[in-house]
């Protein structure tokens, strides 16, 4: 720590970069929320879109001697943007967001005992952290997420494939 910490310019710069930290904790955190609410919301689109053209017959397609309907492709479409935005949210903006969160964790443990006017100004990350559990257990959550859209488009392709029969081939 740098031997200017309880002095004036010390504090002032030590709740800019605390500031900083917490902006930078809820513009993650916002570009997530956002890249999912709008991404699964383009998925499900997807796969009600690939619903909707079963009602057509004529989308019957054959493709290397296996016939199949084209909701088949629409539905395969829909599951690989949703690994996609998986990927660019976990791999990308989540990795961020838990950067922003760790030196937040630094700035509260480095600096609890600090008490002005009878406050302690740091520890809002850690109390977080505590009030929602275990460390880790967002990652059960964005897979409960992710897994459950992939899950309900993993059936529906399987169904389409088992159970649709064109209305043509029913004599």
């Amino acid at each position: 720590m740098p031997e200017h910490k309880n002095s004036i310019e010390g504090i002032k710069l030590i709740l800019e970069e605390w500031k900083t930290v917490i902006k930078t904790q809820m513009h993650f955190n916002d570009m997530i929320m956002r890249m999912r609410t709008t991404g699964v919301s383009v998925v499900l689109a997807v796969f009600g879109a690939a619903a909707y053209s079963l009602r057509y017959d004529q989308l019957y397609l054959t493709i290397w001697g296996h016939s199949l309907h084209a909701s088949v492709l629409v539905i395969a479409f829909g599951l690989g943007m949703l690994i996609g935005i998986f990927g660019l949210d976990y791999f990308y903006y989540y990795k961020m967001l838990l950067g922003a969160v760790k030196r937040g964790y630094q700035i509260d443990e480095a600096f609890k005992d600090r008490v002005v006017d009878g406050y302690k100004i740091f520890g809002m990350t850690t109390m977080i952290r505590d009030e929602i559990g275990r460390p880790g257990l967002s990652k059960i959550f964005i897979g409960i997420f992710y897994g459950l859209v992939f899950l309900l488009g993993a059936a529906f392709i399987v169904g389409v494939l088992l159970g649709y029969t064109p209305t043509f081939n029913n004599g």
